[in-house]
This record gives C-alpha cells, structure tokens and sequence, in this order.
C-alpha cells in the first residue's frame, strides 16, 4: 500500500471495503432499499434499523446509490451531523448483481475536524509560552478533533451497511434442498418400527423356556 492509499483510508474512508452478492437486477435491489428506508409496522423484523430515531436517506446514482443517515439527539430537539456517506455500486452479471460498498466522510464534515483546532490554535500563538508547548498542544487538539470525526463517521458507516445487509438479505433467502423419496439417508420410521418390534418378539420367543408340564 502507497502512501497516498493509507492517507485516504486513515483520513478519508471509515470502513473497510464490503461486498454483497444479491440473486436480483439492481433496480430490485434500489427497490428493496427504498422500501426498507421507511419505517411501518409490515416490517417488525427491521425495527431494529430505526433504534434511536435513525432515519436514513437514499439517493440513485447511475451506477448504484448513495446512502446517508441521521438520528435523533435525545438531549435537545434536532438531529445529529451527517457525518459519513455510503457509496453502493452495481455489477450485475449471470442473474447475480454484486453490491459494492465503500464508506468515507463528508466533506463538510471532514473539513470541520479543522475549524475548532485552527481557531484555538491562533489564539495560543499570541500566549507567552514556549513554542514546543504550543506546537504540542495544538497537535494534541487536531488528533482529539481527528479522532471524534473519525469515531463518529465510522459508527453512522456501520449503521448504515448493516442497513444495506438487512434490507438486501430477503432477496438471497436461503433454500433447504428436499429430499426426495430414493433418498438413501431417507428411513420409513413405521417400516423400521414394524422389523424392530417383530425381531424382539422373535427373540422372546426364543429365548423362553419350555413347559415343564409337557
């Protein structure tokens, strides 16, 4: 890995990379999605999805989709920062389309890991102390302020592919193969209830002793 890649993926993306593998056209799949995004009471099985006000807001894009997600602030009215985006791409082939996804920060929001730092940091410069501790302070403000964007994104990104997984999961269900009747693990429990019960009725017989008045 250069270092321009590690720098997009320490700085930029908050995932590693996911793929899914749905049996249904991409437009089934943007179906499914935008059904998914909108809570109702048919769909117990997605409440989860919507834990804590979570809403999410889905987006076409000519090859795939764009995913964002907001949820509520339960100290005050309003809704938290859209901190990360989701990016789905589409490859379909043989009746299987591939669901790429790949999460990163908004640029909005990633801007804002330096508006809070810089401003403290301008007003450090002026204060009488030695440079090595300004310099050091200011990194120690640019890391925390890293580190929370960071925290912050990556958790909407997981919340979000979770979301994408759930929704998607009804289009691959899972099929147990039947078993037909020539089956050679296939036993007839009467059948075999039938040779049990007759072979120990045998054995009894046999092994009971005989009339000692005969």
């Amino acid at each position: 890995m250069n270092l321009g890649q590690w720098l997009l993926d320490a700085l930029w993306y908050v995932h590693p990379p996911v793929a899914l593998a749905v049996q249904a056209a991409p437009v089934e799949c943007l179906a499914a999605l935008a059904v998914a995004a909108k809570p109702s009471q048919q769909r117990l099985h997605l409440r989860n999805l919507f834990t804590e006000g979570r809403r999410y807001h889905l987006q076409a894009t000519a090859d795939g989709f764009r995913l964002t997600s907001t949820s509520k602030i339960p100290w005050r009215r309003g809704r938290t920062t859209v901190a990360a985006l989701l990016i789905g791409d589409f490859t379909a082939g043989n009746g299987v389309t591939r669901v790429a996804l790949r999460a990163r920060m908004r640029l909005p929001y990633f801007l804002d890991i330096f508006l809070i730092p810089s401003f403290i940091t301008s007003i450090m410069v002026f204060a009488p102390w030695p440079m090595w501790l300004i310099t050091l302070l200011a990194l120690v403000l640019y890391g925390l302020s890293w580190t929370w964007h960071r925290l912050t994104a990556a958790m909407q990104a997981a919340e979000m592919i979770y979301f994408v997984q759930k929704a998607l999961e009804d289009l691959t269900p899972y099929q147990t193969p039947a078993l037909g009747q020539s089956a050679p693990d296939v036993v007839d429990f009467r059948d075999e209830w039938e040779r049990f019960f007759n072979q120990r009725k045998h054995n009894d017989s046999v092994d009971e002793p005989p009339d000692k008045g005969s």
